[in-house]
């Protein structure tokens, strides 16, 4: 009893920190697409000038691209950390723990260890519950 009890707060933990990465994982992803904006706004600007005019179109698309990765990321991760608070669909919440680790590494590895230990705890019924 003592050894199910214990564990109980692992999934709750993993599923916290899970959002918590993936949160963080939205403003950046928004951070970024406003960065490109602005720098796209900046490059019709007749006043704006940079040494090299071919580097500012491959920054504002390396800044969309990442935008998007961290947008998708964070949202896998809210996903995974709900489903892991719930207790319900372990691989998603597995996943939202993969996708913690490459946005913060320190906070995913927890997530993963705790969704990890807590497997046990989650339903064995399937997408149905």
């Amino acid at each position: 009893m003592s050894n199910s009890s214990s564990s109980r707060w692992m999934p709750t933990a993993g599923g916290v920190l899970n959002i918590v990465t993936g949160v963080l994982n939205l403003i950046g992803g928004l951070a970024l697409g406003i960065l490109a904006a602005v720098f796209r706004s900046l490059q019709d600007n007749p006043t704006f000038q940079v040494d090299d005019p071919d580097v500012l179109p491959v920054l504002i698309a390396v800044f969309w691209i990442v935008g998007v990765v961290l947008l998708i990321l964070g949202i896998i991760s809210i996903i995974g950390g709900v489903f892991a608070i719930q207790r319900k669909k372990w691989g998603w919440a597995l996943a939202g723990s993969i996708c913690s680790i490459l946005c913060s590494t320190i906070l995913g590895v927890l997530s993963l260890v705790f969704v990890i230990m807590g497997k046990k705890e989650f339903s064995r019924q399937g997408d149905n519950t």
